[in-house]
């Protein structure tokens, strides 16, 4: 029975400019220590391919890093980060001071509370979900770089690993860390997904 092996890396952007402050949709620009921590992390890989979410942080490294080993680069709001709404920009310490409470609510049950105009978590985990169902599905056999956000690769592991979206908010996603997932698929396309590196930068 033959297997087919997909390896599915996701990266995290890189330090951003504006400091320790919530941003989803907020589209901040990497600082040169960022630009620098995923080269680090990149230096000694290749992809097939390269998918980015359409945010600066993210999509500015990846078409640079694409043209670099000469592969296609997909931009793909599927992969943009959650929308904190009201929250955008805003530290945790100003969240507290004119919403007292409403942060620790969130961490509780994110699937339950949604800050005013923001995009509900469900409606987050479902869009990230067929995003990770559609790369499986187009890029089998091949080895795939998704350039993302901390919020999007804590709700991938939520899906392949099965964990409670809580629990997911206990994985460390420092700046510019690799994930990487292994699929493995006979002909059928039945099988199973491993997690098979988790690499943040070394300090």
């Amino acid at each position: 029975m033959a297997t087919v092996t997909t390896v599915i890396d996701l990266l995290r952007h890189g330090k951003t400019v504006g400091g320790q402050r919530f941003r989803g949709r907020t589209d901040d620009a990497l600082t040169p220590t960022g630009w620098q921590q995923m080269q680090t992390q990149c230096q000694h890989e290749h992809w097939d391919a390269v998918i980015s979410s359409p945010l600066q942080r993210c999509e500015r490294f990846a078409s640079q890093l694409g043209e670099r080993m000469v592969v296609s680069v997909l931009i793909d709001t599927a992969w943009q980060e959650i929308d904190f709404g009201c929250w955008e920009g805003l530290t945790a310490d100003a969240i507290e001071q004119s919403e007292s409470g409403a942060l620790q609510r969130y961490y509780d049950n994110p699937e339950a509370f949604t800050p005013d105009g923001g995009e509900p978590y469900p409606a987050f985990f479902q869009r990230v979900t067929a995003a990770w169902q559609q790369v499986c599905q187009d890029h089998r056999g091949r080895r795939i770089l998704i350039v993302s956000h901390a919020g999007v690769i804590r709700a991938v592991f939520a899906h392949v690993l099965q964990l409670s979206v809580r629990q997911s908010f206990q994985i460390a996603l420092p700046h510019a860390c690799l994930t990487r997932f292994t699929c493995f698929d006979d002909e059928h396309g039945h099988g199973f997904t491993q997690l098979s590196l988790h690499r943040p930068l070394s300090c």
